[in-house]
């Protein structure tokens, strides 16, 4: 027998003995998690000390909306849900939003928030997600461009444009500042008694604030800064302050138009919702934690390492799936995360790109049908307990039930079992 029929005889002599070689094993997909809707499902995932809750949504799925909404000042992620459970929409999911001031009754974010294409904030050096009309999601650090003209439509053309410094700030943030600044409805009310200032209030804005397009209103009235003045449920407030800003309303009047022009570059113009937080932990499918990129204080950045409660959102490559992440923390079962392990959970899930929201005794997860998923972090520190400034939340077009059509009846005979009889000829 030559050398190679003896190699051939060997081999196949240990195959007969110890068996086909096994096969390399196919890498497990991922468990299918519970149905909450068409398009949409859940999945907790408890290893190693850690509970965490993950939403995919599919952003193609018919009838699937996302949306940012502002708490009714500060609200439970639980209430805000409830309350938008209301008419031809339903929420599946809602999980907690941007950082916020929490000394303020409004809840006001830190970062940007466009809710239904209405600017309501001003963005920060800080990561937002942003939605166009058909859901397509994008994570940036915007920043904003906004002006106001006093002219008509038909002057828009020769009228002198006016940069507007900032969108619903605190009176501390003003102090020192000569600029213009912009109230919308979000901000409730503006109580400030600064004698350099002037308030005109605009009334009857369309398209309401919407961003990327020119709004008109009219100056209902200007008044001195000194005084409370709520922000009209269809208009906002400019506040200008300081000498400069001042000679700016000093021919206005009751009557004037007023347009008004908001950008969030490099967000795209059609910007249906919006909402901030940050830092980014995910960017082209790799960790890469960019809290040093972002506008926090250098105290928060010593929690880089620390493992806390944390929230998150991210969307994968195709811009098809979106994932909300909520993960559990301070309690026996599940110990939180560093921003490191939040990403390489984000990217294990399929993430292309993703961004952390508001952590801690905030982040909180609400889920049609389960209500809040986390457990309770403590007997003060609950998230079905905590109030926050805004959430992401996701709906469905709610439709009655269809039954399916009776078959067509013949001439002269009558409609089958179970049909409906054609009411009389008027």
């Amino acid at each position: 027998m030559t050398r190679p029929l003896r190699l051939l005889s060997v081999a196949l002599a240990a195959t007969l003995w110890l068996g086909p070689a096994p096969r390399r094993a196919e890498p497990a997909p991922p468990p299918a998690g519970e149905v909450v809707a068409p398009g949409v499902e859940y999945e907790r995932i408890e290893a190693d000390g850690v509970i965490s809750h993950v939403l995919r949504a599919d952003l193609k799925a018919a009838d699937l909306r996302v949306r940012s909404v502002k708490a009714d000042g500060k609200e439970t992620v639980r209430d805000l849900a409830s309350r938008l459970d209301l008419g031809d929409a339903r929420v599946l999911a809602a999980i907690n939003g941007d950082f916020f001031r929490p000394k303020t009754a409004a809840g006001l974010p830190f970062n940007a928030q466009v809710a239904d294409g209405r600017v309501l904030f001003a963005p920060m050096k800080r990561s937002l997600i942003a939605f166009g009309p058909d859901n397509a999601p994008s994570i940036e650090i915007a920043r904003m461009k906004a002006r106001m003209a006093f002219s008509t439509k038909a002057a828009r053309a020769t009228a002198r444009w006016h940069e507007i410094d900032d969108v619903n700030v605190l009176e501390e943030e003003i102090t020192g500042r000569d600029g213009v600044f912009l109230f919308t409805p979000a901000f409730l009310g503006l109580k400030l008694g600064r004698a350099k200032g002037q308030i005109a209030v605009v009334e009857a804005i369309e398209p309401n604030l919407q961003v990327g397009d020119v709004c008109e209103g009219r100056i209902a009235r200007v008044e001195d800064a000194s005084a409370d003045v709520d922000v009209p449920a269809r208009g906002c407030l400019l506040f200008f302050n300081g000498t400069s800003a001042r000679s700016l309303a000093a021919g206005l009047k009751p009557g004037h138009a007023v347009s008004l022009k908001i950008d969030l570059p490099p967000v795209p113009g059609d910007v249906a919702q919006a909402i901030g937080g940050g830092p980014r932990v995910v960017r082209d499918g790799r960790v890469s934690v960019e809290l040093k990129n972002e506008d926090f204080d250098p105290v928060y950045a010593a929690e880089i390492s620390k493992r806390h409660p944390r929230s998150a959102v991210g969307y994968d490559k195709a811009k098809r799936t979106l994932f909300l992440v909520m993960v559990e923390g301070r309690h026996d079962q599940s110990r939180g995360m560093t921003f490191k392990e939040l990403a390489e959970l984000l990217v294990k899930q399929g993430c292309h790109q993703a961004m952390a929201f508001d952590g801690g005794g905030s982040a909180g997860l609400w889920v049609a049908g389960k209500g809040f998923v986390s457990k309770s972090m403590g007997a003060f520190n609950r998230p079905e307990d905590r109030e926050v400034a805004n959430a992401l939340v996701l709906t469905a077009v709610r439709r009655p039930p269809t039954a399916d059509p009776a078959p067509a009846a013949m001439d002269g005979a009558p409609p089958p079992a179970g049909g409906t009889t054609p009411p009389p000829a008027r």
